[in-house]
């Protein structure tokens, strides 16, 4: 080699090193900038949208290695899943999506079905009178009946429970037992506006009372077209618990499936009987009594009522009036102005064993006539006292609890066609359920 070719062979090596230099700064600038076009590993682009976000396979090892984090990654990517913040190795485009896939997450079925009914649910404060015997009056009773002095008086107490608003007109849904013996009804909305109630109408058959307030704007909870219920569906109950003796008017909302349905209980203690019931293991505390039970699509699929406990909370059996009832009870407000019970007219036992061969009977289904007034719709419809009713609508009458469920369902207008027995001759015909006088 001469010396005149090493000029060109040096500015060749300055050359080519002055290239790779200009190469391995432009990699170093990409990589600081964030390439958002390109992955940085052709084998994973350190974003697995089919993980989930704190699942750690869902940030798995860019090295092509199992995916498991070493202990390092534990306090590094794993959490960076989890916060969609954390993993400096993310592009902000690619943090900003696991932040919305997390959104997404959060703003679950029953987060959007509590925003539709919640702001609708209230809070009612109820002043009511009750009728007390003084201790002397029953000390007289017991000992010397009928000579104890009268000294009964009133006295004012104090009531709550939870309500929800279901009509733009102000008419608001709850329990019958909230407001009995009310003489003053103030009702407060999740924004803080309060509101004195006029009673409309208690049912108590049902345990269901309608109330009105007015005001402007009011929020209103949509009410399912159908009673379509699944058992083990999510269930949202919502209300006021404790009422007043809590300073922040929003209502609390607890989750848990519909348990059963058409739950039949009589309860002793107040003399009523429930039919037809929606169980729930959504806990329903003191004061959610009225308060609507919501499906996962934020309809008010009934009334929250009354739970089974043995320590005053809830144990996860609460029961609530299906809302097609409290449906019933609006329309006839709405048409009749008031509910109108429905009047049968008769007064019917159950066939025992000795009353079937005593009568002769072949068939022991059924129950015998044993009263009809005059003028009632079991009058008007020919059944006569000492007729066998052996099926009223297609239902045999097998026993007292399917009477009960008829009557308890009945609605004036009905046609429900019956078959009885007289003198050993079937014969058939309709009754036309009209208002009790």
């Amino acid at each position: 080699m001469s010396l005149r070719a090493a000029p060109a062979w040096t500015g060749l090596v300055i050359g080519l090193l002055f290239g790779a230099l200009l190469g391995a700064s432009l990699v170093i600038w990409r990589d600081r900038n964030g390439d958002q076009d390109e992955p940085r590993d052709s084998g994973d682009s350190g974003f697995r949208i089919e993980a989930s976000a704190g699942d750690s396979a869902g940030v798995g090892a860019r090295d092509g290695s199992s995916g498991e984090p070493d202990a390092e990654e534990n306090t590094g990517r794993v959490s960076g899943a989890n916060t969609g913040n954390s993993d400096p190795s993310r592009t902000p485009r690619q943090r900003a999506a696991v932040d919305q896939t997390l959104r997404g997450q959060r703003r679950n079925a029953i987060v959007l079905a509590t925003e539709a009914v919640a702001p609708a649910v209230v809070s009612i404060n109820v002043l009511a009178q009750q009728a007390v015997r003084s201790l002397s009056t029953d000390f007289w009773d017991r000992f010397l009946p009928g000579l104890a002095p009268q000294r009964e008086y009133t006295r004012n107490v104090q009531n709550f429970g939870s309500g929800v608003i279901v009509s733009v007109d102000g008419i608001v849904i709850t329990n019958s037992h909230v407001v009995v013996d009310a003489v003053q009804i103030i009702v407060t909305l999740s924004d803080g506006r309060q509101f004195e109630a006029e009673l409309i109408e208690r049912v108590d058959r049902f345990d269901l009372a309608l109330l009105r307030i007015q005001g402007d704007n009011l929020p209103v909870a949509p009410m399912a077209a159908e009673q379509d219920l699944q058992i083990g569906e999510w269930a949202i109950a919502i209300g006021s618990p404790f009422g007043y003796l809590l300073a922040d008017t929003q209502p609390t909302v607890t989750v848990g499936v519909i348990s059963a349905l058409n739950r039949d209980i009589t309860r002793r203690d107040q003399n009523r009987i429930y039919l037809g019931m929606i169980q729930t293991d959504a806990a329903i505390n003191p004061g959610n009594s009225g308060g609507p039970l919501v499906n996962s699509a934020g309809e008010v699929v009934g009334i929250n009522t009354f739970i089974f406990t043995e320590s005053g909370g809830s144990i996860g059996i609460g029961f609530a009036v299906p809302i097609e009832r409290a449906r019933w009870v609006i329309n006839e407000i709405r048409e009749f102005g008031h509910y109108r019970e429905a009047n049968w007219g008769f007064t019917l036992r159950k066939l025992s064993a000795a009353l079937v061969r005593y009568l002769e009977l072949d068939d022991p289904v059924g129950f015998q006539v044993i009263d009809v007034r005059e003028g009632s719709a079991a009058w008007k419809a020919g059944i006569e006292v000492e007729d066998i009713l052996r099926a009223i609508d297609g239902v045999p009458l097998l026993d007292r609890d399917t009477v009960t469920r008829l009557v308890y369902e009945a609605m004036v207008g009905d046609r429900l066609s019956f078959v009885a027995e007289r003198d050993g001759q079937t014969f058939s015909g309709t009754i036309v359920l009209e208002e009790r006088p």
